[in-house]
């Protein structure tokens, strides 16, 4: 009994201990279950952010290749050759079944299984894109390339008429004579290279200074822009034609004999003589005379080319106007 009384304290400390111990160990047991879900948050948020990045790092660098396919782009200063290249890199980068560009005059009724996307250059359509297959999750990659396409466009019209500027008279749209000198030369080295005949023209307006002065400047302007349409409506797109200086316009026809450069010449004869030219309130006819001469029979230097043209030209006007003389008949 007087164990118990001296073992009392002991026990009851002990008790206390003991209780305080398990409210300590609810305690920690509480801290950990809490630091335990804040660690399992942390390491979700963690693998998410992971996951974040590596979708950036993709992102970026699929952004990258797309601006490396925009420097691309940049080094075409002809509308042609930027839309093939255009094309090509489309479809290594972006899963679709087909592009295609169509003109401003192509009917697009026929393409009612692709989606079009305009092409405009300051309000002005110069076509369509059509492209077909193209999946929703490649639109936001698309239309950055489409866009910088835009861009890219824009800068090479820009180009063109700059250059045309230089090289183009203002009232004709033909070529300016320096220029076409050394288009001359560069057929002159190109046919000679190749083994190839070429013939170069030399048209004069007939009595384009009685026009001149019965009825005015501004109608003789409109006289010889008519004839410059007419004649580049009558000739091939590999042939060059420029205005050489007043009413005369010089004309090169690579790979052409004398039996098809008869033929041409003629055939522009004909053409402007039968176009009725409106001129304000003028309704007049004006007729051409054209001489030839033959590389590399007749010269094969541009200036002794020139020379014998001109002097074919001198006897087309000697003999009546209206005509085609070659320097070697």
């Amino acid at each position: 009994m007087y164990y118990l009384i001296f073992l009392l304290p002991a026990i009851i400390s002990i008790l206390i201990l003991k209780r305080w111990l398990n409210s300590r160990l609810g305690r920690f047991k509480s801290d950990y279950a809490l630091i335990k879900t804040r660690y399992d948050t942390l390491l979700k948020e963690s693998k998410e952010l992971n996951q974040i990045k590596t979708h950036l790092n993709g992102d970026v660098q699929k952004l990258i290749e797309l601006y490396e396919i925009t420097k691309e782009l940049t080094k075409y200063l002809t509308f042609d050759e930027l839309i093939l290249v255009f094309q090509e890199r489309l479809k290594e980068n972006i899963t679709l079944e087909e592009c295609q560009f169509i003109k401003p005059d192509v009917d697009t009724s026929s393409f009612s299984d692709y989606e079009l996307f305009p092409l405009k250059i300051n309000n002005e359509s110069i076509g369509h894109l059509a492209v077909k297959g193209l999946r929703s999750e490649d639109k936001d990659e698309f239309y950055i390339l489409f866009n910088q396409l835009l861009l890219v466009l824009k800068r090479v019209q820009l180009y063109k008429e700059i250059e045309e500027l230089s090289i183009t008279d203002s009232l004709t749209g033909l070529y300016l004579r320096r220029y076409f000198q050394e288009r001359l030369k560069e057929e002159i080295d190109r046919s000679g290279k190749f083994n190839l005949e070429f013939v170069f023209l030399m048209l004069d307006l007939d009595h384009f200074k009685s026009y001149n002065d019965r009825y005015g400047h501004l109608v003789g302007d409109v006289l010889l822009s008519s004839v410059a349409r007419i004649v580049k409506d009558n000739l091939r797109q590999i042939d060059i034609v420029a205005r050489y200086g007043g009413e005369e316009f010089s004309i090169i026809l690579p790979n052409t004999d004398k039996q098809e450069a008869k033929f041409i010449s003629l055939r522009l004869c004909q053409a402007v003589e039968k176009e009725h030219i409106r001129a304000y309130d003028e309704d007049l006819q004006i007729t051409v005379s054209i001489g030839c001469s033959i590389f590399p029979q007749d010269a094969q230097e541009a200036q002794e080319l020139i020379d014998k043209a001109d002097q074919a030209l001198y006897r087309a006007k000697e003999t009546g106007r209206n005509r085609v003389c070659f320097w070697c008949e």
